[in-house]
């Protein structure tokens, strides 16, 4: 009896193991765009700022009712969360019209595409695994 006892135990205890919870490690090399992020200030051209943080994981181009931007994507995060100033989980937007830099981070990424401090953004099309 004691047996069963002690088995049953361990086939739960061993049931629970499954449920850790997995939390999201940054990828390699993203404190560092982080630290070189704080290089870049707005004015500088985009030659300038690729020279300081590198080539862009993400680039994307668009017109919007202000003008054409350009807007690269930097992983200096794991995730988002307030006060990180990333979109689509822990991408820095940089927000270039005229090839100069305008500004960077969430706020001046959302002025840039005409959406509303407030509205929440959909997630990208595509997923990525880091």
């Amino acid at each position: 009896m004691r047996r069963v006892t002690f088995l049953v135990l361990l086939a739960l205890l061993a049931g629970a193991c499954a449920d850790v919870i997995q939390t999201q490690v940054p990828p390699p090399g993203a404190f560092n765009l982080y630290f070189r992020s704080q290089n870049v200030k707005p004015g500088m051209s985009r030659a300038e700022v690729e020279a300081v943080m590198g080539p862009p994981q993400i680039r994307e181009q668009g017109d919007f009712r202000q003008g054409r931007y350009l807007l690269y994507f930097y992983r200096t995060h794991s995730m988002d969360y307030d006060g990180s100033n990333t979109v689509r989980g822990g991408y820095t937007p940089l927000v270039f019209q005229n090839d100069v830099l305008l500004g960077m981070g969430k706020r001046e990424y959302l002025r840039a595409v005409d959406r509303s401090w407030t509205e929440q953004i959909a997630p990208a099309p595509w997923q990525r695994s880091w």
